[in-house]
């Protein structure tokens, strides 16, 4: 099947290489910036190769050697992606850890990846000392600020670089670049091993779809640990040519100050972030004097047959918000709810829907610019092959894959590995889909997550939480299938965090009982869409936001065996 492209392919070379001839293009363009508490933290691309091949030499002559495995830890920052590079450069593979993990889940990550050494930024250096209490070899540790009792100074490994020998960049395409940790929202994590190829393949392969251009600016809010930020976010930028911007914090705030004195025109985001964009702007409008509600409510109306009428009604809004450079925005990670995306693409902000994992490095399938379709997660990226197994009435079946950029395999984990990586290079997904006649990959939900009802109808978790959760009383919705003992069925169940701040301005007054069956009602509404045996046949109320990974997926396997209330 053929894919749209709008540019082509990068000249594919090991991560460093590819980083290397970016520099010789643009040594003067600023690369990274930051501001932070005052302090302005700024490298162009030659600054930046610098104290990569500085870092590298060092890690070198201290005795690390190419495959030897080194963790990194921190926030996003300048530090932690020269730290990246800097691994790589010296032909060690980067191990990344989410800095949201406990101490138990960072020892687990350490010991398993067999890493001997370790470079932190200053507030995690605490837990990584006490990850390592229980592994018993010895740990090479550098931090990025200060150095507490038993740790090295990464600033001083960069100066002492001056003075050593150059040292080229690794050529080894099939040398293991990185260990990725999944998220765990299905358990215990498991090392996924992505090689240079792997990675760079991908890289080139979503520039042919995205067209990045050099001149773009780019955001970076993401956790870099994560395979989204750190190939989509960081790597494809970094090879372009592009500046990456770092936001102070994760407030929307400064977000949006930080992509409006920056003037930045492309962000990779979750569908949390834009749901919570899109609730702000219409608080904003919600509290605005009549005649503004009423032209915004007209430029929305007008947006659903004619956006591009919409956008130039909304430029000044856009301005507010601080995004009026903005080109397009990409979502990733999680399904984004229709309703979110039809708002900001009439606002003048086009969403890009994809999909991937991290065993494919880790981008699938995106929508294009010119022709998004948001009810999908658009077409394969150039590379890719796939095939939906055991398809059922409705063409939904286990989506598998295969590319350059699918995993070597997980680390230290043949039978895993085996279950799902087959000898000629095939990855079963775990995810459910299937392909419209225009070649666009639609999600239907996971494998091990769908409910087969008495009738033997399967249901999707994800398409009823996508229909009901566009009910404004509800803030969050998790389905699944609850094994009734009565009947020896199972049905569909639903967990419902309300809107509480809505109640709050609408019914501060409500009771408990009040609350419940108002809910009921949304719900019996909402669920009137959906064909009988999709319907929720009970739920529960939940006062607390639920528990998600730091990429914002909810973690559904702590309630597949959580007891019921019906």
């Amino acid at each position: 099947m053929e894919v749209p492209v709008v540019c082509g392919p990068l000249k594919i070379d090991t991560i460093p290489r590819m980083f290397h001839n970016s520099v010789k293009e643009r040594p003067d363009k600023v690369a990274l910036l930051m501001e932070r508490g005052g302090v302005r933290q700024e490298y162009t691309y030659g600054e930046l190769q610098e104290r990569v091949e500085y870092l590298a030499r060092s890690l070198r002559k201290i005795g690390f050697k190419p495959g030897d495995k080194i963790g990194l830890i921190g926030e996003n920052c300048p530090d932690w992606e020269a730290s990246y590079l800097g691994i790589q450069w010296a032909g060690c593979t980067v191990v990344p850890l989410d800095r949201m993990l406990k101490v138990a889940e960072v020892r687990h990550i350490l010991r398993n990846s067999d890493s001997i050494g370790i470079i932190a930024t200053e507030d995690y250096t605490e837990i990584v000392d006490e990850a390592l209490t229980e592994i018993n070899r010895k740990f090479k540790k550098f931090s990025t600020d200060k150095t507490p009792k038993g740790w090295d100074s990464c600033e001083k490994l960069i100066v002492q670089g001056t003075k050593l020998p150059e040292l080229d960049p690794p050529d080894d395409m099939e040398a293991i670049a990185a260990i990725l940790y999944t998220s765990g929202t299905t358990g215990q994590a498991k090392g996924v091993m992505l090689t240079h190829r792997n990675i760079a393949t991908n890289t080139s392969a979503s520039n042919q779809t995205l067209g990045v251009r050099v001149e773009d600016v780019w955001i970076s809010i993401l956790p870099l640990h994560h395979s989204f930020e750190a190939t989509a976010g960081f790597l494809l930028p970094v090879f372009i040519g592009c500046t990456i911007v770092f936001a102070p914090s994760l407030k929307s705030k400064d977000i949006l100050e930080t992509m409006s004195k920056n003037g930045v025109t492309l962000m990779l985001g979750v569908p949390l972030l834009y749901e919570k964009i899109v609730q702000g702007v219409q608080r904003n409008v919600r509290d605005a004097p009549a005649f503004k509600r009423f032209i915004f409510n007209a430029g929305m109306n007008i947006g659903k047959f004619s956006k591009g009428i919409s956008k130039a009604m909304f430029r000044s809004v856009r301005k507010t918000m601080g995004m009026d450079k903005v080109r397009f925005l990409i979502s990733g990670a999680s399904a984004l709810a229709p309703w979110a995306s039809s708002f900001m693409e009439r606002l003048g902000l086009p969403i890009l829907q994809g999909y991937g994992l991290t065993e494919s490095s880790p981008v699938v399938a995106v929508n294009r610019e010119a022709n998004p379709d948001n009810e999908s997660v658009g077409p394969l990226l150039p590379g890719f092959e796939i095939r939906i197994e055991n398809p059922d009435d409705n063409a939904n079946g286990e989506i598998v894959i295969r590319g350059p950029s699918v995993m070597k395999g997980y680390y230290n984990n043949p039978k895993a590995t085996s279950e799902v990586l087959s000898e000629d290079g095939w990855l079963k997904t775990g995810d459910l889909g299937r392909i419209d006649p225009e070649g666009r990959l639609h999600i239907t939900g996971r494998a091990k997550d769908m409910i087969v009802t008495a009738a033997g109808k399967n249901v999707y978790p994800e398409e009823i939480e996508t229909i009901v959760g566009q009910n404004p009383y509800i803030e969050e919705i998790l389905v699944y299938g609850h094994h009734n003992e009565a009947t020896g069925r199972e049905e569909v169940h639903a967990i419902i965090v309300p809107n509480y701040e809505l109640f709050d301005a609408e019914k501060p007054d409500i009771t408990e009982e009040e609350l419940e069956e108002f809910i009921r009602e949304q719900i019996k509404t909402m669920c009137a869409k959906l064909a009988d045996y999709k319907r929720i046949k009970h739920f529960e109320l939940r006062e607390e936001e639920l528990p998600k990974t730091t990429t914002r997926k909810v973690k559904r396997y702590l309630f597949a065996k959580k007891p019921v209330k019906v």
